[in-house]
């Protein structure tokens, strides 16, 4: 933090260089349509009387709209969770699995080298550990292997005496690779969240994937809740208690991947951080620790914990090289080893941040450019040198910053390789679906994915997803996509603990459930000081006509301030762990002049 003075001497040249924003907030921002005249939820044990009717039109924009509903969505612990048999297959894929731990077979784990496929992975090799078996295990390299089996991993499993192979957040495609497995006299057992391809599926022992389900109802798993609900259904069916250690991996995987938080995830994300520092995997409880020791956090976890700190750390290594000291650091039994691995994870994250730095502002000018030209799709070609990992990164910060689905994509050796991201409404899976016999591999699903193309076809390919994008529903109103919404206008006194508390109930925050936005009015800022080695960030307080105030915290902010004291803001609430001593504060999410 700097002193008043630098930070008024700064502000002064950020009002010259770069003007502040004096469009209204409602020309970005919206309140969301009010629950009907007469509707409210029974929320008397959860919200007290001054905040009822907040909290329930809270609810009522997530959709929950009777009581029971609303007592399950603040409530439901572990016993409500479904039971593994919901997904298909998963009762062909326990007779294999234990079939092979009792006649002594080796067997094989195959993984994916992001977040969810790392912990998916950890989650499969400690339930094996505890069935009394040290599986093999493989992460393939995002750079020489790519995505998905690979023959030469397939061919290294036979070599070790592997007899049934595991896949983990990977294989609803493998065809090729299914059918060489059976040549070689390997059993294979699919577990995977993508979507199956035009409803053909490999030729494997048992596919667990929730896509094969009719249940609209079903929650969306992802690699690692998909192997958790296998982990429970193996030690169930061996008699043994349920792993509950193994929540915060699947936990992370689930938050990571980004899956909504409805069902299943929800609880499992809630339980899970609860366990994240002391109920969970050795190697996981060090990277905590040691991201705690670094951001002096002491307290609950939530979801932007994970998204933000552990996350990042766990995917840094396989964005730059191989995710094994990854894995290894979360089926760690040795409390020295599993030190070095997070400080290694640590290192690894600090270069990719600088890579992925180096990256956005050269792709910047190309973004800018399309966003002038009026273009409703981003592909943004990225230097070959730069590590592959790079890429999807890069698509999620461009389709933020422009509103759009972008890809993010390198040539090398006249091959495409591209990740994509897309926006709320338009699947981007479906739409490279339809042009499939022009790439050479694709997979992902509504939110991400990712394909390899002959480089000659890039124009074509996004003359096709800007076609479809222009047929799709978001383009009928452009502005629409650039415009937010909040839940509720409110005024600063009446954001009491109540309200704070109730926000906390909702939690865990994440796609499905998106933390609560407040509009504030007429509000005066004031004590403002800038952060962050770039002078970013911005702290400041926040206060109405009757006395009551805030402090205020904008990440990413500093050229956001309007020259004027009176300001409308969004915001959302937060509750810190600074050092051990809880503060409650406001998060700043846009700030414009008072209209």
């Amino acid at each position: 933090m700097i002193s008043r003075q630098r930070a008024a001497s700064i502000n002064s040249q950020r009002v010259v260089e770069t003007p502040a924003p004096l469009q209204p907030i409602t020309s970005r921002w919206r309140v969301g349509e009010p629950p009907p005249d007469g509707f409210h939820l029974s929320l008397s044990n959860q919200a007290p009387a001054g905040s009822l009717a907040t909290a329930s039109s809270l609810l009522y924009n997530r959709s929950i709209r009777t009581d029971a509903d609303a007592q399950s969505f603040l409530n439901d612990g572990l016993d409500a969770m479904a039971p593994p048999s919901v997904l298909p297959g998963i009762s062909q894929a326990v007779d294999v699995i234990l079939g092979a731990v009792r006649d002594g077979e080796g067997i094989g784990i195959l993984g994916d080298f992001d977040a969810d496929g790392i912990t998916a992975t950890a989650i499969i090799v400690l339930t094996l550990r505890k069935l009394g078996v040290e599986p093999r295990y493989h992460l393939p390299h995002r750079e020489i292997e790519g995505h998905g089996i690979s023959m030469e991993a397939l061919e290294t499993f036979k070599e070790q005496g592997v007899s049934v192979i595991i896949t983990v957040d990977t294989g609803i495609t493998s065809f090729k690779e299914v059918e060489y497995a059976n040549v070689l006299g390997i059993r294979v057992v699919i577990t995977d969240h993508h979507i199956p391809l035009d409803d053909e599926l490999p030729d494997a022992a048992a596919i667990v994937n929730r896509h094969l389900s009719k249940d609209v109802e079903l929650t969306d798993y992802c690699g690692a809740a998909t192997a958790f609900k296998l982990a429970m259904a193996l030690l169930a069916e061996a008699g043994l208690d349920p792993a509950t250690e193994l929540l915060p991996l699947a936990a992370v995987g689930t938050l990571a991947d980004q899956t909504e938080l409805h069902g299943d995830n929800r609880i499992i994300v809630r339980q899970g951080l609860k366990q994240l520092d002391n109920a969970a995997p050795p190697g996981l409880i060090e990277l905590t620790r040691l991201i705690n020791g670094k951001i002096r956090h002491n307290g609950p976890y939530d979801a932007e914990f994970v998204t933000f700190q552990l996350a990042p750390r766990l995917n840094a290594p396989g964005r730059i090289d191989s995710a094994d000291p990854s894995l290894r650091l979360l089926i760690s039994t040795d409390i020295y080893q599993a030190m070095q691995l997070a400080n290694h994870l640590d290192d690894a994250n600090r270069k990719r941040r600088s890579i992925a730095d180096k990256a956005w502002r050269a792709a910047l000018p190309q973004i800018d450019e399309m966003v002038r030209d009026g273009r409703n799709v981003m592909a943004i070609e990225v230097d070959p040198t730069l590590p592959m990992g790079v890429l999807g990164p890069l698509a999620g910060h461009a389709s933020e910053y422009s509103a759009s689905p972008a890809f993010a994509y390198q040539v090398i050796d006249g091959v495409a390789r591209a990740s994509a991201r897309s926006v709320p409404g338009f699947d981007i899976h479906r739409a490279l679906e339809a042009i499939s016999n022009k790439l050479q591999r694709f997979g992902g699903h509504a939110a991400a994915a990712g394909f390899a193309t002959d480089s000659v076809l890039i124009p074509e390919i996004t003359a096709h997803l800007e076609t479809q994008m222009s047929w799709s529903e978001l383009s009928a109103e452009v502005d629409e996509r650039v415009i937010r919404t909040v839940d509720v206008e409110l005024e600063l006194h009446q954001l009491g603990h109540s309200l704070w508390d109730f926000v906390d109930m909702m939690a865990p925050f994440g796609t499905g459930n998106s933390e609560p936005l407040f509009l504030i009015r007429n509000a005066v800022s004031a004590d403002i000081n800038y952060m962050g080695r770039n002078q970013d960030h911005v702290r400041l307080v926040l206060r109405d006509d009757t006395g009551r105030s805030f402090r205020a915290v904008g990440f990413g902010m500093a050229d956001s301030l309007p020259p004027t004291r009176a300001v409308d803001a969004v915001v959302s609430l937060k509750t810190d762990y600074y050092r051990g001593n809880r503060r409650r504060e406001l998060r700043l999410h846009d700030i414009a002049a008072s209209q």
